[in-house]
Formats: C-alpha cells, sequence, structure tokens
C-alpha cells in the first residue's frame, strides 16, 4: 500500500534547500517561488495535469542528481508543496480565505512578484482548456489580470515601457493577484468536479432481472435456458 504524502507546508530550510536546488536547473521554473506560482496554476485549472508532463518542464534538460537520496528528498519536497497548495486553496473555498503564495522580498523586504506570475502564467499554458475564456470576459479576466501585467514583456522602445511601480502599487497588485488566485479557484470549482465526476469508474448495472438455468430462454426457442443459450453458462 502507497504511503500517503503528507500535506504539511516545508520547513524553511527544506525551502531554502529547493530554492537552491531549482536555481541550477535550466528550465522555466528556476525558483521556489515560480514553483508556488506553478502549481497554484494547475491546482486552479480546470483540466488536471498530470506530473508527466509539468515535471520535465521543471527539471528542464540534462539535470543529474547528485545520487538517488537527493532525487527522492527533491520528489518527495515537490509532492509535499503541491499537495500543501491543494489544501491551502482547497480552505480559501470554503472560508472565503485567500491564500498567499511564497514570494522573495528584496532587500528593503518588500515582494516583487514577477517570478511567482511568470510561474503562474507556464502553468496556464500547461493546462490550456478554460482559461482563454476567462482571459477573454471583461469581468473574468480582472482575476488574472494582475499575473498578466507583472508578466508583461518589457518594450523594445524605450520610451514605450511602463515605469516601475511605485511600492504601494506594487502591494495593491500583490493583493489582487492574491484574491484573484482564490477567485480562480472557485471560478474553475465545478468543472473540476465535472472531470473528476466523468472519470471515476462508473458501475454497470444490469437492466433486466437474471434468466435461471430452469427458465424459458430469452431467444423464444421455446426450451429451458440451461438447455439452449446457457447451455455453455459455468456455474
Amino acid at each position: 500500500m502507497a504511503r500517503p504524502q503528507k500535506k504539511q507546508s516545508l520547513h524553511p530550510s527544506e525551502l531554502e534547500y529547493f530554492d537552491a536546488f531549482l536555481e541550477g536547473l535550466n528550465g522555466p521554473i528556476r525558483s521556489f517561488e515560480a514553483l508556488d506560482g506553478l502549481f497554484c496554476a494547475l491546482i486552479c485549472a480546470p483540466r488536471a495535469v498530470p506530473p508527466s508532463e509539468y515535471i520535465p518542464l521543471i527539471m528542464g534538460s540534462g539535470v543529474a542528481f547528485e545520487n538517488e537520496a537527493q532525487a527522492q528528498k527533491i520528489m518527495d519536497l515537490m509532492i509535499r508543496h503541491f499537495n500543501s497548495i491543494a489544501d491551502q486553496l482547497q480552505s480559501t473555498y470554503r472560508t472565503d480565505d485567500i491564500y498567499v503564495p511564497a514570494l522573495i522580498v528584496d532587500e528593503h523586504g518588500a515582494p516583487d512578484g514577477r517570478e511567482w506570475a511568470s510561474g503562474f502564467m507556464v502553468g496556464v499554458t500547461l493546462s490550456a482548456q478554460g482559461w482563454p475564456a476567462l482571459m477573454a470576459d471583461t469581468t473574468l479576466g480582472q482575476m488574472i489580470a494582475p499575473m498578466l501585467t507583472l508578466t508583461a514583456a518589457p518594450d523594445p522602445d524605450p520610451t514605450q515601457c511602463l515605469p516601475d511601480l511605485a511600492p504601494e502599487k506594487r502591494e495593491d497588485l500583490l493583493e489582487d493577484m492574491f484574491v484573484g488566485l482564490s477567485d480562480i479557484y472557485a471560478h474553475f470549482a465545478a468543472d473540476r468536479r465535472a472531470i473528476e465526476a466523468a472519470a471515476a469508474p462508473q458501475t454497470i448495472k444490469r437492466e433486466s432481472a437474471k434468466v435461471g438455468r430452469n427458465d424459458a430462454c430469452p431467444c423464444g426457442s421455446g426450451k429451458k435456458f440451461k438447455q439452449c443459450c446457457g447451455g455453455n453458462d459455468q456455474m
């Protein structure tokens, strides 16, 4: 029997170890903050994305673990953090609370949020179903607008670049991003339930009563079932 994965949050020392490992990779997810964003998008999405799709993307190419123990440790940390986020987002859905992502802070202790938003948008690309309609809707699109703002590519023309956000403006944008995350999770809840229900094993029920071996054969021959179509049935 498989050992269930714990949903506990990572210890600060584990987070630091994991962040250092991710920094050495060559894929689009190179920090714990970006990983948190990626996982949030995958958990919110209406379509479940299997690990076989997102783990190779995280690892990039040419990754080499020091040994089997390190490989197992990294996988355990990854699964634990994924499950922890899923548990916390589900809690926000039940309590109208918000999930506050793990963000890197600058030398002044202020969070930036761009790496988290970048990881989130990578997750949106992986789980494309449902997102285009959300982003195209004038009202619903406000949920993901902060992520899009934080990941907007700079204009090649320096005169057209948006100025850096003032600290208070960035703080407001990040708060909107946290609220938007919880709203997105709630928005796709019905889609996730429908997909899970469709994937659940179905019980097939017999539409008619079982024919006894001494009953008349349903084929209409007039013979007993055991002497006709049921002659080869195993008891």
